[in-house]
């Protein structure tokens, strides 16, 4: 039975559970417990997707459903859910940024975002949708080309709600944390990384683009393996 902490994978806007199946198997490979989350604010009826709000009570519920330590790794959007729900979780040791925006209390994804539209933004009934072939050239830059058409193909509308919902806990602050810098990443600045990763225990600095779980899972597996 492996003595590892089980890690929480939480994923970013318009993604899934899916965008972690190339580094599930590496990390199980290691004997690393996994749990690939399906966050709430993704989808295609207005009526039932969710926000940051139910994003967080999702990933708390899940750490109580462990036996044991867990560890969090938040991607883009998922910086901020895990920053705010592993507050007050005592069974959360460590806490992995990647690629990920990174909130104070208080901050936004619209704050943090600069709070304009983006150009390859379509909103509808209050979700947003990644214009076609932006999610190639944002996400996906340095992936091979099948695995970047397939990615591409599964993102879902986002909630809108969700980039204007306030961040009301920081567990980084308390936790221990790494933060892993995407060099070429084309949709969260490389620089506004660096700042972040100033502000926690350890900085990992990873050459590639924004979604490396997709573009080198082996290595990203490896990273996390000698962190927890």
């Amino acid at each position: 039975m492996s003595t590892k902490p089980t890690i929480i994978l939480v994923h970013g806007a318009w993604h899934g559970a899916w965008c972690w199946s190339r580094l599930e198997p590496e990390l199980v490979r290691r004997g690393i417990g996994v749990r690939a989350l399906e966050l709430t604010s993704h989808g295609t009826d207005p009526a039932v997707v969710g926000d940051l709000r139910s994003d967080v009570e999702l990933v708390r519920n899940t750490v109580k459903e462990v036996d044991g330590p867990a560890v969090l790794l938040g991607h883009s959007y998922g910086g901020l859910v895990i920053s705010e729900a592993a507050d007050g979780l005592d069974q959360v040791t460590k806490l992995i940024f990647m690629g990920a925006f990174f909130p104070e209390v208080g901050d936004s994804m619209r704050s943090l975002t600069g709070g304009g539209r983006a150009p390859w933004l379509d909103i509808t009934d209050g979700l947003m949708s990644v214009a076609p072939g932006w999610g190639r050239k944002l996400f996906y830059s340095d992936c091979d080309p099948a695995v970047a058409e397939d990615a591409e193909r599964r993102l879902l509308p986002q909630s809108a709600a969700s980039f204007g919902q306030e961040v009301q806990a920081t567990a980084w602050r308390t936790i221990d944390s790494t933060y892993i810098v995407c060099t070429d990443d084309q949709a969260v600045s490389p620089a506004a990384q660096r700042r972040w990763a100033s502000m926690v225990n350890e900085t990992v600095v990873l050459r590639g683009g924004h979604s490396p779980m997709l573009s080198q899972p082996g290595r990203v597996a490896e990273l996390i393996d000698e962190r927890i």
